[in-house]
């Protein structure tokens, strides 16, 4: 992966992706993994960004939201 390209995916989509809930630390770990290994295809993570759990007489609710990045190259 080209990292003067991730960086212009990354600046020229700042808005979408706060918008979606992508955080720095996601930003960060994507970074790190293209760094590590610079002929990888793609990077990506994920982060349970929001969470609901409700106990009741025997009975579980849960709501999870969660936010992946991904980027890769495409033919």
């Amino acid at each position: 992966m080209n990292k003067e390209k991730y960086e212009e995916l990354i600046l020229r989509f700042a808005k979408e992706l706060h918008d979606v809930g992508v955080t720095e630390d996601m930003k960060k770990i994507v970074e790190d993994q293209y760094t590590r290994a610079p002929n990888v295809v793609g990077a990506n993570t994920d982060e349970v960004v929001r969470k609901f759990t409700y106990l009741h007489d025997g009975y579980e609710i849960q709501a999870v939201q969660t936010v992946k990045l991904s980027v890769r190259k495409c033919k």
